[in-house]
């Protein structure tokens, strides 16, 4: 796109040049801001999370293009609650934590649930768990059944390209380290490695014998798209200075002195801004698609409202509850959604918001008879739909075959008229990708259920969740104010499947538990759930129950699928470009555009997404 700048380009680089150790630093003040309204870029990426830092360091590797990111938090480089390796958790629920809250869960206990995601330069990446365990091969390669172009080797090569993966030492290989030299990448930006701090003595030991006796067989690497089994996680931490390795450290530090790269912090996008024409509707390029013109920003320190132009593209990167809601403010999404807040319809778009798909953590504890050593826990396990069911799993597939239509009507129903809007099949589009899912579980090697047994002093903790929830909810606007929360409804056991999942999943955590070897160190009579409230014997009912209503189950934080890539008439939201359906040059680089869930866990998938849409990007604009 040519630019369209009053001032000459000498003039603007110059203004830029200063703007960037102010900007880039620090928090901008009016006299920043007014340079910066109605400053050009050629690419506005709006959200200085983990895809969105990468977007911005790749394509600013060009020195003639110029890169602005809009992030509504802080720099966190030197925050204990991010850098710590051995912590988890201890960033959750602070000021850098936007800790979403849903709706009740009508299906699940009717609890209203929080949702973390990360508001800082690195977005969730400053947060989670650390955990890089990259997607299931055979469910990457069913992608391109769905209508998308990216398939595993895509993925895995892109993937591979951003990491620098560093082996563990010998004093940690004893304890159970393994990897996989094929499975990694070592020249890339962000550092991952197995935690330096795993956890010592014999519990690596115990848990893999028990597990092994369940049927569950060891594993020596989760990064390589085969993920069945048990055994020791990677992280992403930069082994050498001991620090967390979250997204702006691997992508944004190490090139902060790029003059073509502006970060501007504590400033939040709001709406984007369209090219009009004469009647006040987008003008559009020759193929009849909406032009972006600018991105609308504000500043948290004075609540100054900034318009910032983008000659090229904007990329939304806001993560799967604000990118959507973002595109509702701008005016794109279901008119039914957006009436409500009398915003006027520029693009109907009826599945942006919907499709939103998370996983359910349930914990079953147990006190021990002897105390863990410190350290950081590193393992898991990843069990299939046969590991779960056993003989039953050929019934369990039948059964829920059968009830594939049925499912797809709830999810529907559910919806703000989201594919049932843009599709008259809808609810046959809905059975095609239930029964993907349920084609994967049954037939491959892809886990059902991932298991985290966590050892810390005399306890014992199995964190579990259900991989594949068939549940769909949605994120929708709620006010015409912007920086409102937007409404969040997962939706959670709607579908009975996952139910049933959770179930199985639960009922095999305990039997692990009370395995031996694992059985002669964990006191029995401490059991939560234990055999007074949820019988050896009990019923899915009774299990379910407590999980509703006494298991203060969680979200996952791996939420996902609410700009889905799909084709449009299946609900989807972008196209194998990125790019939204009926825009020029909007893209969304984030989790909302993954279809379905995926096993592993979603930063390591991101990662390599991010990846791989900048490369689509770049060579769209050679």
């Amino acid at each position: 796109m040519t630019s369209t700048l009053a001032c000459s380009w000498v003039v603007w680089f110059a203004l830029l040049v200063g703007l960037i150790s102010s900007v880039s630093t620090e928090l901008l003040d009016d006299e920043q801001l007014m340079q910066v309204n109605g400053t050009h870029f050629d690419y506005i990426i709006l959200g200085g999370g983990t895809a969105g830092l990468v977007v911005a360091s790749r394509l600013s590797e060009d020195p003639n293009i110029t890169v602005a990111v809009i992030e509504a938090g802080n720099f966190e480089k030197n925050n204990p609650n991010v850098t710590n390796t051995t912590g988890l958790g201890l960033a959750k629920n602070t000021r850098i934590d936007w800790q979403y809250e849903s709706v009740p869960q009508v299906f699940g206990g009717n609890q209203s649930l929080i949702w973390s995601a990360g508001k800082g330069l690195g977005g969730s990446s400053l947060i989670n768990g650390m955990t890089y365990i990259r997607p299931s091969k055979s469910q990457i390669d069913l992608w391109p059944s769905l209508g998308l172009e990216l398939d595993w080797n895509r993925y895995f090569t892109a993937s591979k390209k951003g990491e620098h993966f560093r082996p563990p030492a010998s004093n940690i290989s004893v304890l159970g380290a393994a990897y996989q030299n094929s499975s990694h990448g070592y020249a890339g930006p962000l550092d991952t490695c197995i935690n330096p701090h795993i956890i010592g003595g014999d519990i690596h030991d115990i848990f893999n014998s028990t597990f092994k006796k369940l049927g569950i067989p060891p594993r020596s690497d989760f990064c390589g798209g085969d993920l069945r089994g048990f055994g020791i996680q990677d992280v992403t931490v930069d082994q050498i200075a001991d620090v967390r390795e979250d997204a702006a450290r691997a992508y944004y530090y190490p090139f902060m002195n790029r003059k073509n790269l502006v970060v501007m912090v504590n400033t939040t996008a709001t709406r984007i801004l369209w090219s009009l024409s004469p009647q006040n509707r987008p003008n559009g390029n020759a193929n009849g698609n909406a032009v972006a013109s600018a991105a609308e920003v504000v500043s948290h320190q004075n609540g100054r409202v900034s318009t910032i132009y983008a000659d090229r593209e904007i990329v939304l990167s806001a993560g799967a509850i604000r990118s959507p809601a973002i595109l509702e403010h701008s005016g794109v999404g279901n008119p039914a959604v957006l009436s409500r807040q009398s915003i006027d319809v520029k693009i109907a778009l009826p599945s942006v918001g919907e499709n939103f798909q998370d996983q359910t953590v349930i914990t079953i504890l147990a006190s021990t008879v002897q105390e863990s050593p410190p350290g950081f826990p590193p393992f898991v396990a990843h069990a299939s739909l046969h590991d779960l069911f056993g003989t039953e799993t050929t019934s369990v597939y039948n059964t829920t075959l059968a009830k594939l239509p049925q499912y797809a009507d709830a999810i529907i129903s559910a919806q703000h008229n989201g594919v049932a809007g843009s599709n008259a099949n809808a609810s046959i589009v809905q059975q095609h990708l239930l029964k993907t899912q349920l084609d994967l579980l049954f037939e491959s090697k892809m886990p059902a259920s991932e298991i985290a047994p966590i050892a810390l002093g005399k306890a014992i903790g199995c964190v579990f969740w259900p991989l594949q929830p068939f549940s769909r909810g949605s994120v929708h606007i709620n006010s015409t104010d912007r920086t409102v929360q937007p409404t969040i409804d997962a939706q959670f056991f709607r579908i009975d499947f996952d139910g049933q999942l959770s179930v199985a999943t639960a009922r095999f955590v305990r039997k692990f538990l009370t395995t031996p070897p694992l059985s002669a160190i964990v006191n029995a009579s401490s059991l939560v759930p234990g055999f007074a409230t949820v019988p050896e014997d009990a019923t899915d009912a009774q299990w379910l129950d407590w999980i509703k209503t006494s298991s203060q189950y969680q979200p996952n934080y791996h939420h996902l699928g609410t700009c889905a890539m799909l084709p449009r008439d299946k609900g989807g939201v972008v196209d194998n470009d990125f790019r939204v359906y009926g825009t020029a040059n909007v893209r969304v680089v984030d989790l909302s555009v993954v279809p379905l869930q995926v096993a592993g866990h979603s930063t390591a998938l991101l990662y390599g997404i991010a990846e791989w849409a900048t490369q689509k990007m770049r060579s769209q604009h050679t």
